[in-house]
């Protein structure tokens, strides 16, 4: 009875002897070995990818379950697996691929690839690069533990890796959906800049004229409107809010301001057979414009409808060339071309990006 005792006791302490060690045979060990770049972009280029590289499986590794260690370049020893990375470009995106490559035999490899559309990695999708890395990494050596099939090269889009699915993983840096095997198709009201022509009363872009927006994110548009109005050339910087981001029909919020060049107006009064002109100068006006609206994707193009009210911020903006008192008609004419009030609009444009 009491060798029985002892035999477990000593068995319970050799596991817990061997416990660490046990746990330190799953670790893997990745190098980071070349890095490169072909993009003209200080925010890519090598040294800026493989800092972002370290700092994402720094991070990952903090969550992770994988057992891993990332060797520095003076580190004594051979890695488990050295991993590779090269920006390049891939149409109007930039594609950073990383290769894997096992440092035992069988040799095997995975390559990972990444499409994007800024020309820099935000921390959350190097992070997010840095765990699919971790798994493929985790893969790769636990299967040089097993008896070899055939060996070969597998690449395979991060974004669709058999990696498990993390949060933002199918994101840009301005956290667009990504489409890894197919371009965006811009009938479903994803877009990055819009090109229209404008009808409209009192709005920002004149009673004809035009409007240029670039998406700077699915829920802020740039709008910079232009046209010629009643008191002249028109143009303003506005800034549109969409709430529902990215969708065929898309509502928005904007305000912005309206900059109106002011012109030259002229009334004739005829008296039997004597004629004089009157001629009133309409100065430059600012105008402040809030406004709702509706976007609607129809395909490659979209339709816009605004309304809203404009605050003009200036009200001594006119003069008669002689000093004059204004007559009935200059009353007139000033009183129905000023800028403000209510406005609306409609836009017919097409989606360019």
């Amino acid at each position: 009875m009491r060798s029985t005792a002892l035999r477990m006791r000593a068995s319970m302490l050799l596991a817990a002897t061997l416990l660490p060690f046990s746990a330190l045979a799953d670790t893997v060990y990745l190098q980071l070995t070349d890095v490169g770049s072909e993009v003209d972009s200080s925010g890519l280029t090598a040294a800026t990818v493989a800092e972002r590289t370290r700092y994402g499986i720094e991070e990952a590794l903090k969550t992770s379950s994988t057992q891993a260690i990332l060797m520095d370049p003076q580190h004594e020893g051979a890695p488990d697996v050295t991993v590779s990375a090269k920006v390049t470009r891939a149409g109007e995106k930039y594609r950073l691929t990383y290769q894997l490559t096992t440092t035992h035999a069988p040799v095997r490899t995975k390559t990972l690839s990444y499409d994007f559309a800024n020309p820099s990695l935000s921390d959350k999708g190097s992070v997010v690069m840095a765990q699919a890395v971790l798994t493929e990494a985790e893969k790769l050596e636990a299967a040089g533990q097993e008896t070899p099939v055939a060996t070969g090269t597998d690449e395979v889009p991060l974004a669709q890796a058999d990696a498990p699915m993390a949060e933002g993983l199918g994101q840009d840096s301005t956290g667009r959906e990504l489409e890894s095997e197919a371009p965006r198709r811009r009938g479903r009201g994803q877009t990055n800049l819009d090109l229209g022509l404008a009808l409209g009363f009192n709005s920002p872009s004149g009673i004809f004229g035009g409007e240029l927006e670039y998406r700077v994110t699915p829920i802020l548009g740039l709008n910079l409107s232009a046209g010629t109005g009643a008191w002249g050339f028109r143009v303003g910087p506005v800034a549109r809010l969409y709430p529902l981001g990215e969708v065929r029909t898309s509502p928005f919020l904007e305000a912005g301001m309206s900059f109106n060049m002011g012109t030259t107006s002229t009334t004739t009064l005829t008296f039997g057979d004597e004629s004089e002109v009157y001629t009133t100068e309409k100065l430059f006006t600012p105008v402040a414009t809030l406004a709702v609206g509706m976007r609607q994707s129809m395909g490659p193009m979209y339709l816009g409808l605004r309304a809203g009210w404009g605050f003009r911020l200036r009200e001594d903006n006119w003069t008669t060339s002689d000093g004059r008192d204004p007559n009935l008609f200059d009353a007139l004419d000033i009183g129905t071309s000023q800028h403000g009030g209510f406005l609306a609009s409609v836009t017919l444009g097409v989606t360019l990006f």
